[in-house]
C-alpha cells in the first residue's frame, strides 16, 4: 500500500460515520379557527430519558408538503411543552397539517413525543390526544385503514385526513352501516402531502352523513397514514379516530402464480387475503423466469405492476411476468404489488418474493 493510500484509509477512518435518523408523525395538528365558534391549537410535548441533550428537527407538512422547519434542544431527563406549535414555531394563523419528528436513532426509545390537540373556548378546553407514529413501521402498499364515524351523525361530525409518507394513492370507500358502499374516490397525494376533509363524508364524498359510517381508506401506491376525528356539535369536543389496520376478503379471484405456463396454479392464494400463500423464489441470472399471475373473472383483467424493479416487466395483457434479477439483488426480499382490476372491482395483490 502506497503512502497516499495510507493517508486516505486513516483519514477515512477518522472521518465521523453518517448517523441514521427516527422519523416520528403527529398525523394532525393545527391552529385557528372551526365550526360553531371553537378555536383550535395543538400543544407538542416533548420528553428527553436520557443523559445527552437531544436535538430534533420539527417540520409541519400541509397539503403543498413541507412549510416550515424548526429545532428544538431538549436537555437531558428534561421535558419541553410548545404551546400553539403551529402558530408559535411555523408562523401560520390558520392551517391543519402534520408534525414530522426528526432525531438521531440512537436516541429512538430515549426522546418521547406526545401531543394535545384542543377547542379553546370561555367555557374550557375540550381536546384530544393525537399520538405519534414511528415511520419506520408504518404500512406499506395496498394497506386498509379504517375509521369508524359517530354513532349519530346529527349529534358530531366526522373529520378525516391522510399524511402521505410518500408519494401515495388512497381509494376512499364510504361504507354504511348496512354494508352498502354508498361512494368511492380515488386521490393521488403528493409526498409529505396532509389534508384534512374536514365534515368529510360531505365535502369529499358529496353525501349526507348517516348514523355509524365507516370510511375505507385503502392505499393503492405508496405509502400513507390515514386519520380521523369525531367533534360533538354542542360542545366542540373531539375525540381522536386512529385508522385501524384491517384486511379484507378479496373481491377479485386470484388464484395464485403460475410457473411456465403450465396450467397447473404453482403457488395459490388458498385462503382468499390476496397474498399468496408463501414466498416464490426467483434467481438471479442472465436469462429471465417467467410465470403468470392468474386471476379467474368473467371479463379480462387488467394488471398494474406498483413497485416493481426496472427488470420486471408484464409480457402479455394476462398476467405474464418476465424477470431476470441483477446479480447484486441475490439474498434480497421483496413484497411485490400488482393492482388488478377484474369483474368491476379493483384490488391489490401481494406476492412475497425471495431472490436467490
Amino acid at each position: 500500500m502506497n503512502l497516499k493510500r495510507i493517508i486516505a484509509t486513516i483519514a477515512a477512518a477518522l472521518l465521523p460515520l453518517a448517523a441514521s435518523a427516527t422519523t416520528l408523525v403527529i398525523p394532525a395538528s393545527g391552529t385557528g379557527p372551526g365550526s360553531n365558534d371553537s378555536h383550535w391549537q395543538t400543544e407538542l410535548t416533548l420528553h428527553n430519558t436520557s443523559v445527552n441533550t437531544i436535538t430534533a428537527t420539527l417540520t409541519f407538512h400541509d397539503n403543498f408538503g413541507a412549510a416550515g422547519t424548526t429545532t428544538v434542544d431538549v436537555a437531558p431527563r428534561a421535558t419541553i411543552t410548545i404551546a400553539d406549535i403551529v402558530a408559535n414555531r411555523f408562523g401560520r394563523s390558520t392551517a391543519t397539517g402534520a408534525i414530522e419528528v426528526t432525531f438521531d436513532s440512537a436516541f429512538a426509545q430515549k426522546l418521547t413525543v406526545s401531543s394535545r390537540t384542543f377547542n379553546k373556548s370561555p367555557n374550557g378546553e375540550f381536546g384530544q390526544d393525537i399520538p405519534a407514529i414511528d415511520l419506520a413501521g408504518a404500512p406499506d402498499t395496498g394497506s386498509i385503514f379504517v375509521l369508524s364515524g359517530p354513532s349519530s351523525a346529527t349529534q358530531a361530525h366526522f373529520n378525516f385526513g391522510v399524511y402521505a409518507i410518500n408519494a401515495a394513492t388512497v381509494q376512499w370507500e364510504l361504507i354504511r352501516a348496512d354494508g352498502t358502499v354508498a361512494a368511492t374516490k380515488e386521490v393521488p397525494y403528493l409526498s409529505g402531502e396532509q389534508i384534512q376533509y374536514g365534515n368529510g363524508i360531505a365535502t369529499l364524498f358529496a353525501k349526507t352523513p348517516a348514523d355509524n359510517d365507516t370510511v375505507h381508506a385503502v392505499v393503492t401506491s405508496g405509502r400513507a397514514l390515514a386519520y380521523g376525528s369525531i367533534v360533538n356539535e354542542a360542545s366542540g369536543d373531539p375525540t381522536y379516530v386512529p385508522g385501524v389496520l384491517a384486511r379484507a376478503d378479496l373481491r377479485i379471484n386470484f388464484a395464485g402464480v403460475d410457473f411456465g405456463d403450465s396450467g397447473r396454479i404453482s403457488v395459490s392464494d388458498a385462503n382468499h387475503d390476496g397474498v399468496l400463500d408463501h414466498s416464490i423464489d426467483v434467481q438471479t441470472g442472465t436469462w429471465p423466469i417467467a410465470f403468470r399471475v392468474v386471476v379467474n373473472s368473467t371479463t379480462p383483467a387488467t394488471f398494474e405492476l406498483l413497485n416493481a424493479p426496472p427488470e420486471l416487466r408484464f409480457f402479455d395483457t394476462r398476467g405474464g411476468i418476465a424477470w431476470s434479477p441483477s446479480a447484486n439483488t441475490a439474498g434480497t426480499t421483496l413484497n411485490l404489488k400488482i393492482r388488478v382490476t377484474a369483474d368491476g372491482a379493483t384490488e391489490i395483490i401481494t406476492i412475497p418474493v425471495n431472490i436467490r
